[in-house]
Order: C-alpha cells, then sequence, then structure tokens
C-alpha cells in the first residue's frame, strides 16, 4: 500500500518531543493486520486510524505506551502498537506504528 506522507510539515511533527524523518498521513485500522487489532482491543484502546512514524536512529519508546505527537499546536495522543528496524537503499530505518487514541 502507498503511503503519504507530510512531506515537508514534517519539520513540525514530534513524537514525545523528537522529530522524526518521516511521518504517514492517518490510515484507516482496516488496513492494520489483525494481531495489532487484536493489541489495541486488548489493552482498550479506541482508534480508526494509525500512522508510522519513521527515524533514522532507535528511540527509546516503548512498546505499548501511550505518547504524545505533535503537529504545530495540535497534541493527540497515541498509542506505540509496533517498532521495526528497516533496511532501505544501504539505510537502517526504525518505524514505529502508532494508533490515534479517539478521544
Amino acid at each position: 500500500m502507498f503511503e503519504n506522507h507530510y512531506g515537508e510539515s514534517t519539520a513540525y511533527i514530534t513524537l514525545s518531543g523528537v522529530t522524526p524523518f518521516a511521518n504517514s498521513t492517518p490510515i484507516e485500522t482496516i488496513f492494520l493486520g489483525k494481531k495489532f487489532t487484536k493489541e489495541l482491543r486488548k489493552n482498550k484502546i479506541t482508534c480508526n486510524s494509525f500512522m508510522n512514524v519513521c527515524y533514522e536512529k532507535q528511540q527509546a519508546f516503548v512498546t505499548g505506551t501511550v505518547l504524545k505527537w505533535k503537529l504545530r499546536g495540535d497534541i493527540t495522543d497515541v498509542y506505540l502498537i509496533e517498532e521495526k528496524k528497516l533496511f532501505v537503499k544501504g539505510k537502517n530505518f526504525w518505524v514505529y506504528c502508532v494508533g490515534i487514541i479517539e478521544c
């Protein structure tokens, strides 16, 4: 699936105070795997969408915790579903899949 990204706005995004290398725009949870939707239900997390937040270095985020995602002045609680290390074109990236918690 092709993901749209925030592009130039990424410089104004932080996840727990750390600016990512890239950030996908929200994706509906119908595209989230069953393993992860079960994880959300098990932890009583209500979300209709998720995002992938990408860094060039591993972060000290803990899977299963609630983090603050911020774009300029807008702050949203997100649930860290999974961390994955990817190797793309000779370079390592760490991707954090976060569910956007509904208020």
